[in-house]
């Protein structure tokens, strides 16, 4: 097509049609495009949390990669998998989130979870149904 279009093989009518059918082609593909990577997260996290069943009470090193309301995201070095510390999981102390600062300190102790930190925890839960990973800091 566009070899013909630059011989000019093709009239003006017919280059209007064929540009609205390559942009009709185009989201098209970008539509399937996202619904392949959707499904290749989707098959991700089922084979990581089928991974991790069986290794709830296990201790392993991981990073804060994600702070939240609700606690905060932990990637396992060991195996690549990131599970969830929530924050109602916290005992030590009262914990507050700080948005702005996106991290997590302690009334009391003034302890703080922030992105990066290196945290020592262990798989308490896995819920494979819900591709989901709960992880307890030790």
């Amino acid at each position: 097509l566009l070899k013909d279009n630059l011989n000019q093989r093709f009239s003006a009518s017919e280059k209007k049609l064929l540009a609205k059918e390559m942009m009709e082609i185009a989201e098209h593909s970008t539509l399937r495009e996202g619904k392949a990577m959707e499904v290749e997260r989707e098959i991700t996290d089922l084979r990581r949390t089928q991974y991790m069943s069986d290794k709830i009470g296990k201790s392993f090193t991981g990073i804060i990669v994600n702070v939240t309301q609700f606690g905060f995201f932990v990637e396992l070095v060991e195996v690549f998998v990131e599970g969830l510390v929530h924050v109602s999981s916290l005992a030590d102390d009262y914990y507050i989130y700080i948005e702005q600062d996106h991290k997590w300190r302690g009334q009391r102790k003034n302890k703080v979870y922030k992105i990066g930190d290196l945290v020592k925890v262990r798989v308490a839960q896995v819920n494979i149904s819900l591709r989901r990973i709960d992880l307890a800091l030790l």
